[in-house]
């Protein structure tokens, strides 16, 4: 599948075409420099997928064993001799011929269920043959571009974004889609994750129409998937990055999962999934997953690892999810343990949040608790109301920062709306004032403190932008007006290069404003 030497159109970068030759000329210099190190493993971390996917195609030319991190930050977590900077090599004469598919490797790393990358090693060979089952499931035309919002460092953009492409012989626009805005082609395959899709459905924002939509990572929302099917034919694919692709579903009506022909899937005594294919070296794998099986088809019942024990009994946080989901007040949920208590982060329906502005959190989670007790002995005791389920870069439900919400000691503010473009950001907040940063502040009349605001400008800031700035680095602090408890206020967030500013408003005049260095 590599040998793509020709004038056709192979890659397209910034708006220009890339044929196989012209990619030939690109990466021979660099698979003659990586041939001459004695170094063996090179790490590939570009946010760029086309400088990715050039020096992927060197690192297996040269016969090197590749490392792909998603997250640069985690580079330094592991030890070892790499290569990280691949340059040049005056070269005229070099046979870019791929080793035995079977001795090249490739690693992966996934955080699993704990928060520490784990690795995964696979041949180049495990790869080739996921991506060729990709291609005898789904035919796709060949003049269709392949456009995704997923990093090819990842083994969802890896997967979809390079490796199906090439199988298939179909143009690969290496620029990642940020925004909808930025999609600017027609007769094209768009990769992205269930968050980003359901961030378009929500604003109604799919001008474009993309003829196939593949998604993993998580199951994509019901809504959604409907929104989406009506205009292009929508795969939800359900896969880990340790055993590559299992199964799909191509309609929001489907319950059950259908495997790939070339997947084998089984349960052992616990009902958990157990997978056989060529896209993994082991034999078999065994998944978290509990499933339920309907002939060759199957759905997925629980995860073993999202088991809470919580007062001596145990419950799963995926069946607590469940119940919570069935309330007419709660669009989404996500349960976790919080201390020696079960804690709940919900997404409310229209009508939980009518509930709310009219009576108080108080006595919204009143209600709730009243619902989860008709069927759970465990009832969350802790309680956050998102405006959107936070989600990491695979499209999976962000634990970590649903943790890191959970610890703050900060009562949150309830999100109203929230818009985010590329370098700035709207988002209608309520303080109400049963928060706990209102407490003697003042008791008679009751105002924002101004170190609250600063922390939600810099909390928000980072969320928007996926930034990491320092809450000490900040100037032009300026407070004009009082925030009072219970207004919508407008917090606008603008990105530059080298500061983020920000203001507190209620659209007409400034409460507050300030400006974070980086």
């Amino acid at each position: 599948m590599f040998k793509f030497w020709n004038e056709r159109a192979l890659i397209r970068h910034n708006n220009h075409n890339y044929s196989g030759n012209d990619i030939k000329k690109i990466i021979l210099p660099r698979a003659a420099w990586l041939q001459n190190q004695k170094c063996k493993k090179l790490i590939l971390t570009a946010d760029d997928n086309f400088e990715f996917l050039i020096n992927f195609l060197a690192g297996i030319f040269a016969g090197k064993e590749l490392f792909l991190f998603a997250d640069k930050t985690k580079i330094s977590d592991f030890e070892g001799d790499f290569i990280q900077n691949v340059e040049l090599y005056d070269c005229k004469n070099y046979d870019l011929t791929i080793p035995d598919e079977e001795d090249v490797f490739v690693n992966f790393y996934t955080s699993g269920s704990t928060g520490k990358p784990k690795q995964i090693r696979k041949t180049l060979k495990n790869l080739i043959n996921e991506a060729d089952g990709l291609k005898k499931e789904f035919t796709i035309p060949s003049d269709y571009t392949f456009v995704t919002t997923a990093k090819m460092s990842h083994m969802f953009g890896f997967a979809f974004a390079l490796m199906f492409p090439l199988a298939n012989g179909n143009l690969i626009d290496t620029d990642i889609i940020k925004f909808p805005e930025q999609i600017k082609c027609e007769n094209f395959v768009f990769i992205s994750t269930p968050s980003f899709l359901d961030r378009m459905a929500k604003y109604d924002n799919n001008r474009n129409k993309p003829k196939y939509i593949f998604t993993a990572g998580d199951k994509l929302n019901n809504s959604t998937f409907c929104y989406f099917e009506k205009d292009s034919d929508v795969i939800d694919i359900y896969g880990s990055t340790e055993s590559g692709i299992i199964a799909y579903r191509t309609s929001s009506d489907e319950q059950y999962l259908t495997p790939f022909k070339d997947v084998a899937v089984s349960t052992d005594k616990n009902n958990q999934i157990l997978v056989k294919s060529d896209y993994f070296q082991e034999n078999e794998l065994v998944l978290n997953d509990v499933i339920e099986k309907s002939g060759n088809k199957f759905k997925i019942l629980n995860r073993s690892d999202r088991i809470l024990k919580i007062q001596e009994k145990r419950i799963s946080a995926v069946e607590l999810e469940e119940i919570l989901n069935k309330s007419e007040f709660v669009e989404s949920s996500y349960c976790l343990k919080t201390g020696e208590k079960a804690g709940a982060a919900i997404v409310l329906t229209e009508k939980g949040i009518k509930e709310l502005m009219n009576c108080g959190s108080v006595e919204l989670i009143k209600k709730i608790k009243k619902h989860v007790k008709d069927y759970s002995e465990i009832v969350p005791q802790k309680w956050r109301f998102l405006y959107e389920m936070p989600k990491n870069s695979s499209g999976k439900t962000d634990k970590i920062k649903i943790e890191r919400i959970f610890s703050l000691n900060l009562s949150l503010p309830f999100v109203t709306s929230k818009k985010v473009t590329e370098n700035s950001a709207e988002i209608k907040l309520i303080f109400f004032k049963n928060a706990n940063f209102f407490k003697g502040h003042f008791p008679d009349v009751a105002i924002l403190p101004g170190v609250v605001q600063l922390f939600f400008a810099h909390f928000f800031a980072e969320d928007s932008f996926n930034l990491n700035l320092s809450a000490k680095k900040i100037k032009k602090i300026k407070f004009s007006r009082v925030i009072r408890p219970d207004k919508e206020v407008i917090l606008k967030l603008h990105n530059n290069d080298s500061s983020l500013d920000f203001v507190f408003t209620d659209g007409e005049n400034a409460f507050s404003s300030g400006t974070f260095t980086k």
